[in-house]
């Protein structure tokens, strides 16, 4: 069982990420509706696509773990899901409150030496995100699609569930941490009708280190580790 301290910390932030998501289409109103968006300063958004997180290291975060220092290798395409809701608060400058996950199935763990090979391993990552973004208004140009940029802020659950071939040295590790992640975007908008967009995106996000707990050689260890992806994907975004 985790400290309380830790629960109460997730708690909080939980908190704040609600409070946050419902400041926003308050401050989206108080503004006049941007020239960008003539059909609503509003929207939702649906996507998915593909996620691939790169070799990850993996180190001892405390006494016991002394000289344990390895990796772990993902397949190259996992999973990504996610929806959003934000709004214009000025011209060509939107904010929006994001939920995503993303999953990637684990081929190698080791750190100290130990068979890496494994199976049914997975590496997840949770995320709440504040992501600000500035779309390119091309039309006076007649260009039919809009660029946008954006990066953000934000909560993540971090999950390893993973463990090596079998044998005296096994490293199994199965926890969930919380911790700070970021990320930037980039991307193209299609308008196809008044109410609804198609979107096309790239997005790299990361977190600070974060701690989990496993066994390794049959002792209670706990392991530092630091989680990246790339992800594209497309979505749908209506207006409202």
């Amino acid at each position: 069982m985790r400290p309380l301290s830790r629960i109460a910390r997730l708690r909080a932030a939980m908190i704040a990420l609600v409070v946050g998501a419902l400041a926003i289409p308050t401050v989206a109103q108080a503004q006049d509706e941007p020239d960008l968006d003539e059909t609503g300063s509003f929207y939702l958004e649906y996507m998915a696509g593909v996620s691939h997180s790169p070799k990850g290291t993996i180190r001892g975060a405390n006494d016991a773990s002394i000289g344990l220092f390895g990796n772990s290798k993902q397949k190259p395409v996992g999973y990504f899901i996610g929806t959003a809701v934000g709004g214009y608060v000025a011209d060509n400058i939107r904010l929006e409150v994001q939920i995503g996950y993303r999953n990637s199935e684990i081929n190698r763990i080791k750190v100290q030496g130990e068979p890496s090979g494994a199976k049914n391993s997975t590496i997840s990552m949770l995320s709440v995100m504040y992501n600000a973004y500035y779309d390119v208004d091309l039309r006076d140009q007649d260009i039919p699609v809009v660029p946008w940029v954006g990066l953000g802020l934000g909560w993540g659950m971090p999950r390893i569930d993973a463990e090596n071939q079998a044998g005296p040295m096994q490293l199994d590790i199965d926890d969930t941490d919380s911790t700070m992640v970021y990320n930037f975007m980039g991307g193209l908008t299609w308008p196809f009708t008044d109410q609804a967009e198609f979107v096309l995106g790239y997005r790299y996000l990361a977190s600070i280190p974060f701690q989990v707990t496993g066994t390794q050689s049959g002792l209670r260890q706990r392991f530092e580790y630091e989680y990246g992806a790339h992800e594209g994907y497309s979505g749908i975004r209506f207006r409202f």
